[in-house]
């Protein structure tokens, strides 16, 4: 378990002025889970995971990784204690006050921690062995996106692994909000406001809405221009775990109603008609994992 007593007591306090709103008690669940203070799974899942990218890589069973978009530190933290060289990157100097408090309570190096402010990432070429983008893509704009994919082809030598919420989900995690996921931006963030405090979006520096939702072929079609073969992870490590959040609509024989897995195919083939043809099953999912191999990796 990772020793988090006094990062929770910081954390929590600087957290107060959301209470009451949806993502108080979205962030304070992460904080417990990704702390390890309930049985979340997320232990279990990195010492599989990192390994495997390792291996899926080239690199060995012992990856130096980076953590991209850290935020407080949680998983850099977690993954550092199941004995892995973590290193943890962000553009929230608050954050990592509290990612660098929790790597003091778990005798992880506070150095560990790196605010990154815009331009080139403070690393060597080809640096590391794995880099983690977990649920951060969401957070960058099509500039900004760009840049990060050309630094992390740069500083990564192995793989970099996305997490990010799909596009075609029906609720926004960030709100719980139906339908967010589906607007243009501007319509989202007209949508939030007009639902008040409680559906409050307070994750950005200034508060504004920086949610940039992607489908599977957007994401693939950025990376692949900036020379990065896509694929997705295989299934048995996925996270949340698909018997926990199974596909949506339907899709991959998931259970469901009947009027549901109707609904469900009139839906999905539309988004393939959308799309230029049918889509591979894993692009359902709820959350996209997908596995991006540098093609110079091995020079």
């Amino acid at each position: 378990m990772v020793r988090a007593e006094r990062f929770l007591r910081a954390a929590l306090e600087r957290l107060e002025p959301l209470r009451g709103t949806f993502v108080y008690d979205a962030i304070v669940r992460d904080y417990l889970a990704k702390t390890e203070q309930e049985d979340a799974g997320y232990g279990r899942w990195l010492a599989a995971l990192l390994p495997y990218l390792a291996q899926r890589g080239g690199r060995g069973a012992a990856p130096r990784v980076l953590d991209f978009g850290c935020g407080s530190g949680e998983l850099t933290v977690l993954m550092n204690v199941l004995g892995f060289e973590a290193w943890g990157i962000d553009v929230h100097a608050e954050h990592l006050k509290l990612a660098q408090l929790l790597a003091e309570e778990n005798g992880v190096p506070g150095e560990r921690f790196v605010l990154h402010e815009g331009g080139p990432l403070p690393f060597e070429d080809k640096h590391f062995d794995v880099v983690t983008l977990l649920v951060v893509l969401e957070h960058l704009s099509n500039d900004v996106l760009d840049r990060v994919v050309f630094e992390l082809h740069r500083v990564c030598r192995g793989v970099v692994i996305v997490q990010v919420p799909n596009r075609w989900q029906p609720r926004d995690d960030h709100t719980g909000l139906l339908l967010v996921p589906w607007m243009p931006r501007s319509l989202a963030s007209a949508w939030v406001r007009l639902h008040g405090a409680r559906r409050r979006y307070a994750i950005s520096k200034d508060g504004s809405w920086d949610v940039y939702y992607r489908s599977y072929n957007a994401i693939r079609r950025r990376f692949d221009a900036s020379g990065f073969d896509v694929e997705f992870l295989p299934d048995e490590l996925v996270y949340p775990p698909l018997d926990q959040v199974p596909p949506l609509y339907g899709a991959g024989g998931a259970p469901a109603p009947a009027w549901k897995r109707t609904a469900g195919s009139v839906l999905r083939g539309a988004v393939h008609a959308l799309s230029g043809g049918p889509l591979p099953p894993q692009a359902w999912y709820p959350y996209l994992h997908l596995v991006m191999l540098p093609r110079d990796r091995g020079r």
